[in-house]
């Protein structure tokens, strides 16, 4: 039988719940929760998250994937990330959709929402804000990058080495219908991948330094079309788009 609880221990209980109840639910809502979300749910079927503030720092992606925010979701970072928020890893592919990615600071200053080492990447309808990489690839040289109806504001470490998209390497990137703001120093999209299409995108520097538009600097198979570009008449850097063989 347990024993009677006393006035003392009643008003402890109190405050303790009353506290829970402010902090809301994140303590619930950290790494282990997502990584439980999509390690449950089967091959071929939809992790669904619920609406919330999740403080996730460098969560690796196993096993591919399909990733759904149900309503209003933020991935952010408390901490410092190794690589980033998200990180898919080598032969994994992923499909995000309805996420906020926030927040990204690492020692190397390339913090990531998604740092993608995996093969094929797909991103809907998500959000990059104040990371100092949005999505960082450095993945297959095989594999296939989509980025639709997304928007990124305000990411870069503002060294010129970091961008709000970055593809280091790859088969294919594909940005279409997403708006790029204020990145900081470094470009909006930077793609060494063998084919890039930028279709139906607006781009602006928000009054900032943002260097590129789009730099092609591997050249490739190079797709610009259907964008806007605002660019400050007082720019660091007046080119709207970079296309040579030179090296990266």
């Amino acid at each position: 039988m347990l024993a009677p609880m006393t006035q003392g221990t009643f008003r402890l209980f109190i405050a303790a719940l009353f506290a829970v109840f402010l902090a809301g639910p994140s303590l619930a809502e950290d790494t282990g929760t997502i990584s439980r979300i999509i390690h449950n749910t089967k091959r071929g079927e939809v992790a669904h998250i619920p609406p919330g503030r999740y403080d996730v720092t460098d969560l690796q992606i196993r096993k591919s994937s399909n990733i759904v925010g149900d309503g209003e979701v933020v991935f952010y970072s408390s901490r410092t990330v190794i690589k980033g928020i998200l990180n898919p890893l080598p032969n994994v592919s992923l499909r995000v959709e309805n996420i906020t990615f926030e927040g990204a600071r690492s020692r190397d200053l390339n913090g990531a929402g998604i740092r993608h080492e995996g093969m094929d990447l797909t991103v809907v309808n998500c959000r990059f804000i104040d990371n100092e990489d949005g999505i960082l690839s450095t993945g297959s040289d095989f594999g296939n990058i989509l980025i639709e109806n997304s928007e990124f504001v305000d990411n870069g470490h503002g060294d010129g080495y970091s961008h709000a998209v970055y593809v280091s390497v790859g088969n294919r990137l594909e940005v279409y219908g997403s708006r790029f703001v204020g990145t900081k120093i470094g470009h909006h999209v930077k793609s060494l991948a063998e084919t890039t299409i930028v279709k139906g995108n607006h781009f602006d520097d928000a009054g900032g330094r943002s260097s590129y538009g789009v730099d092609t600097s591997k050249g490739g198979e190079v797709t610009v079309t259907d964008n806007t570009f605002v660019k400050s008449e007082d720019a660091d850097n007046e080119t709207l788009i970079n296309y040579d063989t030179s090296t990266p």
